[in-house]
């Protein structure tokens, strides 16, 4: 039976909530010397003090959820976990972070959530100095262990498990007024055992069940309205395939918002809008610019306009954000966090507009949580690659398809995707373009479609004969080198021999394009807005010219649409 919810819940789960920004509000960076508490707080609301934005929601993350930067008799507090003297003093001095954060958000008439990861991720032992998991080591029947992880994963299979989560949940809620509890299934997969991850279901499903059934208990102890998030894949499959039964947390109103995806700028927003219509459930798909969609790490503001508007126009209900900056280098440096960080100052510097990140993110903010702010802004329509966020076995070039878990794997995407050798069939691609173009000839400055090709059979030829080498992306493995402002490595393409724009042949929803110019190792297509739609466009690219079946296929890396209005 569905859960039957109130009237004030009800008005509480359908507030406004252009962009939802989910935070962390403290982490075991080592840089992250002794700062004051206030200083913290100047930092992570600077943008919000400062600016108009349309942020309505703040989402508090608080660490990996193996340990507490708050008082609590479950979790070992941070300072017995991380060994960092800024935790220890808050310690000593009875300075509640969450306490503070949480009235801090109040003060500005924002709506406030605890997020919880609910598997952990990767601060919990191998990148920061951190002492073991004492649970973790007395319950190793209690894990899924990894190739890959020495901690092991928290089984949700297991009873213990269970109980043991809801305690902490249960915990936080007893102690703190927040609006609502988000549950991090992104951070990390797999939360049941591979493979069987869909037979399990029904154990994440009664968590969940638990979970709700314990916050509307609070809720009428309070009289308040306590709502329930949880972060799950971009797509109802890749849900399936970890085990998430997302149609029956919908059909039973065991949730009131999922945050779709992590990095991902293809969402199925219409997959999820299919279960949930009618039922006050919210859709939010989210985007992660740290871990992020692969080959767009801190992309020019005209990427994040076509992926928002994308959005707005499959029916999102707002937008969610991870890993976007919280301010300006001033109140950042009285932290002791360097900004700007070195590596991504020269990175971005180098690779795109050279706007810092910080100002591209705070004019996302501005723009991004109302489609009338997106009209007529400049704006790069693109196609999603598989992988990113520089875990080694996503990554498209040594790609195999992920076994363990979807989430955070773009498994889905189009790109990058070869071209036939025959010279007989089309790669067909789908090109999401939010604006309508055809409609409104005057206001368009200029139209280009661009497409970068990796050809593998020209690598011996001499530069002199292959188009110009093009930056694909970067590695996130500097993030490991980021605090010592070495340069990251970068991904290129293998450029295809000179004249390949002749041998190319792109046709837009059936409309064959005239030949490409090269552009910087580009091949640059002037399409008219007449030969888009609004919503999805097929594209058909084909190599005319046939070569040998033995020859390693050309690739297409990436497909970007760029429209400037005047």
């Amino acid at each position: 039976m569905p859960f039957k919810l109130s009237d004030q819940h009800l008005a509480a789960v359908n507030r406004r909530r252009r962009v939802v920004v989910n935070r962390d509000a403290i982490h075991g960076d080592p840089t992250f010397t002794d700062p004051d508490i206030r200083d913290l707080v100047d930092y992570k609301f600077d943008f919000i003090d400062h600016f108009p934005t349309h942020i309505d929601s703040l989402w508090w993350n608080w660490g990996e959820g193996h340990q507490a930067p708050y008082p609590s008799k479950i979790l070992p507090h941070y300072a017995e976990t991380y060994d960092h003297p800024g935790y220890q003093r808050w310690l000593d001095e009875g300075i509640d972070p969450v306490r503070i954060f949480l009235e801090e958000t109040r003060k500005r008439r924002l709506e406030a959530f605890f997020a919880y990861r609910i598997n952990g991720g990767d601060n919990d032992l191998h990148l920061l100095p951190t002492r073991q998991i004492s649970l973790k080591e007395s319950h190793p029947d209690w894990l899924i262990h990894l190739p890959w992880r020495d901690s092991g994963m928290w089984n949700f299979a297991v009873q213990g498990v269970r109980d043991y989560k809801l305690s902490i949940l249960r915990e936080v809620a007893e102690n703190y007024d927040f609006d609502g509890i988000d549950i991090d299934f992104a951070r990390a997969p797999p939360v049941l055992p591979p493979g069987r991850q869909w037979q399990l279901r029904h154990h994440l499903t009664e968590f969940m069940r638990e979970l709700r059934s314990m916050l509307l208990e609070f809720e009428r102890k309070r009289n308040r309205p306590f709502l329930l998030s949880a972060r799950v894949p971009e797509s109802v499959e890749g849900a399936h395939f970890d085990g998430l039964d997302v149609e029956t947390w919908a059909r039973e109103q065991i949730v009131d918002l999922f945050a779709l995806g992590v990095r991902s700028f293809e969402v199925n927003i219409q997959g999820y809008r299919s279960f949930t219509r009618h039922r006050n459930i919210k859709l939010y798909p989210s985007l992660d610019d740290w871990h992020s969609s692969d080959g767009y790490q801190w992309p020019p503001i005209e990427v994040f306009r076509g992926i928002f508007a994308n959005w707005w126009r499959q029916g999102a209900d707002g937008i969610h954000t991870f890993n976007f900056s919280y301010g300006r280098p001033e109140p950042a440096a009285r932290i002791g966090v360097p900004f700007p960080d070195p590596v991504v100052h020269v990175w971005r510097s180098a690779q795109w507009s050279g706007t810092p990140v910080w100002e591209t993110h705070l004019q996302a903010y501005r723009e991004m949580g109302m489609p009338a702010a997106l009209k007529d802004r400049d704006k790069t329509f693109v196609i999603q690659r598989r992988g990113g966020g520089g875990h080694p076995s996503l990554e498209p070039e040594s790609w195999h398809t992920p076994r363990y878990f979807y989430a955070n794997s773009n498994m889905l995407a189009q790109l990058p995707a070869g071209l036939a050798n025959d010279g007989k069939a089309d790669t067909l691609l789908r090109l999401e373009v939010a604006d309508e173009l055809g409609w409104r000839p005057g206001r368009i400055k200029d139209l280009s479609l661009r497409i970068l090709l990796s050809d593998p059979a020209a690598q011996s030829l001499p530069d002199t004969q292959r188009l110009e080498r093009t930056f694909v992306k970067r590695f996130m493995q500097a993030r490991i080198r980021a605090r010592k402002a070495q340069p990251p490595d970068s991904y290129y393409n293998l450029p295809p021999q000179k004249g390949i724009e002749r041998e190319i042949e792109v046709r837009l929803n059936g409309a064959l394009l005239a030949q490409p110019v090269i552009d910087e190792g580009w091949l640059t297509f002037r399409p008219r807005g007449t030969q888009l739609v609004a919503g999805t466009n097929l594209l058909g690219i084909r190599r005319t010219r046939p070569v040998a079946d033995t020859q390693p296929r050309m690739k297409v890396e990436k497909v970007e649409l760029t429209v400037r209005y005047r």
